[in-house]
């Protein structure tokens, strides 16, 4: 197991499994691909996205 920080959702997406994601220094979400929502990351990124299926696996795209 390893622990990463890394603000490139698509890259994590591409090597990891478990997710956490924090807003002002506390966790907002926690879990696997099903907290990968468009509504989690507009709310933690301030940054309106789509997030679509490829192969079962979450695809961030901004609009």
């Amino acid at each position: 197991a390893a622990l990463v920080t890394i603000h490139d959702l698509n890259l994590a997406i591409r090597f990891a499994n478990k997710f956490l994601f924090l807003k002002k220094g506390t966790i907002f979400a926690a879990g696997g691909f099903e907290i990968i929502t468009p509504e989690n990351i507009e709310q933690v990124y301030a940054v309106p996205v789509a997030v679509e299926k490829y192969q079962a696996i979450p695809v961030v795209v901004p609009l």
